[in-house]
């Protein structure tokens, strides 16, 4: 029984990408030349080309003109087929987390927010506006409006918001428990206002996303609202199985 055998440009790819992995090429740093690369791997510049192709889909390098073969820094991604929160998001990848701008205030919401929470005349919510900053860059500016009837003086926990992402607050300090959440996600260039937030050019691309999360018993109990920076932050949707047939007789 003959095995498999795996395509060479997959076994170069594979061979690069555990190289730029493990910090053998820096982010910034040019990979070896192609000339370099067929010595190396003794094979066709071809074969050398199909397996920076692969490198360059999955956003490990980008190929630039005159230049070179550029090693990019990867994006966090954050899986949705669970309620996590930004920090904790990054956390998991090892990226060193800080707030920068940090505001808390008990305010009338917008009529968006109101009618989203389905919220009672007159009813006050808290707001949190948040500067994310991850290894130094800021990436996502955060607005979260947050039932205040389940979270009596949440603007004391100001500086535990430094520390601790919202949700492990939420869970540790007011015994919460997240059940589900409903999340759009749009993408657009950057203006003035997100410019001198996020300190980038304008047009740089951003994700601006609305997430509506809902408490057990279904109330929705939190909006936030954000804009991140796409060339630092990616979504993977997980799907699995195909939907129930629906048969139709004509």
């Amino acid at each position: 029984m003959s095995l498999v055998q795996i395509p060479l440009y997959l076994k170069v790819s594979n061979s690069l990408k555990e190289d730029i992995l493990n910090g053998v090429y820096q982010v910034g740093e040019l990979l070896p030349t192609e000339d370099e690369l067929q010595e190396k791997f003794l094979t066709s510049r071809t074969t050398v080309r199909n397996a920076i192709g692969i490198l360059e889909r999955e956003g490990l390098v980008i190929r630039k003109q005159g230049k070179g073969t550029v090693v990019k820094e990867p994006k966090t991604a954050q899986n949705m087929n669970y309620i996590t929160s930004f920090t904790e998001t990054l956390k998991e990848k090892n990226i060193a987390v800080e707030t920068g701008s940090l505001t808390v205030e008990l305010i009338n919401p917008p009529q968006k927010i109101t009618t989203l929470l389905n919220l009672k005349k007159g009813e006050k919510v808290y707001l949190i506006q948040r500067m994310r900053i991850a290894d130094g860059i800021p990436v996502a500016f955060m607005s979260n409006y947050i039932l205040s009837r389940f979270t009596p003086n949440l603007a004391d926990k100001k500086n535990l918001l430094r520390e601790k992402g919202l949700y492990q607050i939420l869970e540790e300090e007011y015994g919460l428990k997240l059940h589900r959440a409903v999340e759009t996600i749009e993408a657009y260039n950057s203006g003035p206002l997100e410019t001198d937030l996020l300190q980038v050019p304008e047009k740089t691309t951003l994700f601006h996303t609305i997430r509506v999360t809902y408490l057990e018993e279904g109330t929705p109990f939190e909006v936030v609202i954000s804009v991140i920076r796409a060339d630092k932050y990616e979504y993977r949707v997980y799907l699995e199985g195909r939907p129930p047939q629906i048969h139709q007789s004509f």
